[in-house]
């Protein structure tokens, strides 16, 4: 007996031996690129640009406040999934050479895998919102219900204007799968009603604050996975935690000016730098009306055009929300101003835009016509668009005006600024306490398609 349970315990301890050196050896050869070595530390440094520089000639563009506040960002790395961990690069949404986004999943190991990160930048008379963008071929899982074709997950930095220099972000919020956290700067993380949460409104889920390296935002995106803090989810880099296989291993991604492949993607994030270019959102913006046949990057005005583990299942972010407690459609591209107001208490940001390309319709003058036989307080509003359903009862305010006419403000705003097609059709509900449609009650509004 003892002589059969040393042999089996010898043969476990060499099984154990040879599963340790299968793993190692593995993480090896699928952690490194060996076709673009030797690695130039040189061509993976990150590039800053100054506001002496960026005024050298009068005029401070987009593309120079996204230069400016081009995020570090630490890339986690599960080596046991996609390709040896290559589904977790950030990339180009047409890196296998074409713009269809149905082959996006097969092509992987074929791509031009270098590093791009799309942005966009809007304003109002008093910040910069400054969104950037990164995309993934795959959204990889071990359990195969977590799997997707196509995966975006971004975040939006809401940044003061001054006329003596870059200011530091004030606000921002990240997205992972269709929520939204929110986070603050340094000047507004010293109370301790930041910390606990306390300035969180209608159920808005406390971020952390914003990690900066030179004046830069500092990200985490977690790896492939299945657990909550994975599939590429955004957050603060002195916020997140570690994915249970991965540890703090994988890539980290510096603006470089120029896009380059990852070499390492083994060990700890500083180890493995690697470049990023930047690209406008436009680049996507310009497809989103189609064609949606199977050649284009959408399947729908809303999604990715994608077949394997589902149709679909990704979306841009002028479809982005959070769809657990509030927003409409598009609002983290469409409105931001709007998506921290009613997040953050105190946060007050103007909503006068001076440029913002991603709101296609403006909903305005809305006033409704409520009989003196119903009760003005006990009603409220809902806004719907072909299927889509806006409401909240923080977001439309009446104001009585004369005679059962009632001005409509929303949510301290005189418009809301949402992206949908065209085609989009409008209406107004009024309904009582109880959800009942107030067929007695009217509401009339402008809805205006901007084509510019």
């Amino acid at each position: 007996m003892k002589k059969w349970l040393r042999r089996i315990l010898k043969w476990a301890g060499l099984l154990l031996l040879a599963g340790v050196a299968f793993t190692l050896a593995f993480r090896f050869l699928y952690a490194r690129d060996f076709k673009d070595s030797p690695f130039d530390m040189d061509k993976h440094a990150q590039v800053y640009l100054p506001w002496d520089s960026a005024l050298a000639d009068g005029v401070l563009t987009h593309e120079e406040v996204a230069i400016h506040y081009a995020p570090v960002i630490d890339q986690a790395v599960n080596v046991l999934l996609s390709g040896g961990g290559r589904g977790d690069f950030i990339t180009a949404v047409d890196y296998d050479g074409d713009v269809s986004c149905l082959n996006n999943w097969e092509n992987l190991l074929s791509g031009d895998l270098s590093a791009v990160v799309y942005y966009s930048v809007q304003e109002t008379d008093t910040h910069y919102f400054v969104g950037y963008y990164f995309y993934h071929p795959r959204d990889d899982a071990e359990i195969w219900l977590d799997r997707h074709e196509n995966d975006l997950e971004g975040v939006m930095l809401a940044i003061p204007k001054s006329d003596d220099g870059f200011c530091d972000p004030e606000y921002m919020y990240t997205q992972g799968h269709g929520n939204l956290y929110f986070c603050f700067g340094e000047e507004e993380s010293g109370a301790d009603a930041v910390l606990g949460g306390e300035r969180m409104l209608n159920g808005s889920t406390f971020g952390g604050t914003i990690s900066l390296e030179a004046g830069c935002p500092h990200l985490y995106i977690s790896p492939n996975g299945t657990l909550q803090n994975c599939g590429h989810s955004v957050s603060p880099a002195e916020w997140h935690i570690p994915y249970w296989s991965v540890g703090d291993s994988g890539v980290r991604y510096v603006y470089g000016g120029e896009a380059r492949k990852p070499l390492f993607w083994n060990g700890p994030f500083e180890n493995n730098p690697c470049a990023y270019e930047l690209r406008p959102l436009e680049a996507l913006w310009v497809f989103r009306n189609g064609p949606y046949d199977g050649t284009g990057v959408f399947g729908s005005y809303g999604a990715f055009d994608g077949d394997n583990w589902g149709e679909d299942k990704a979306n841009p972010p002028w479809a982005w929300r959070n769809k657990i407690i509030y927003g409409f459609g598009g609002s983290f591209l469409s409105d931001p101003a709007w998506t921290f107001n009613h997040a953050i208490a105190g946060a007050n940001l103007s909503a006068a835009y001076t440029v913002n390309p991603y709101a296609e319709w403006r909903i305005s003058d809305i006033r409704a016509a409520i009989p003196v036989t119903v009760y003005a307080s006990e009603v409220t509003l809902h806004l719907i668009c072909d299927g889509w359903e806006f409401s909240n009862p923080a977001w439309f305010t009446l104001t009585a005006v004369e005679n059962g006419f009632y001005d409509v403000s929303v949510g301290g705003q005189d418009a809301l600024w949402i992206a949908a097609p065209e085609s989009t059709t409008w209406r107004f509900e009024v309904r009582d306490a109880e959800g009942k449609l107030l067929t007695i009650c009217a509401v009339g509004f402008t809805a205006e398609y901007r084509t510019e």
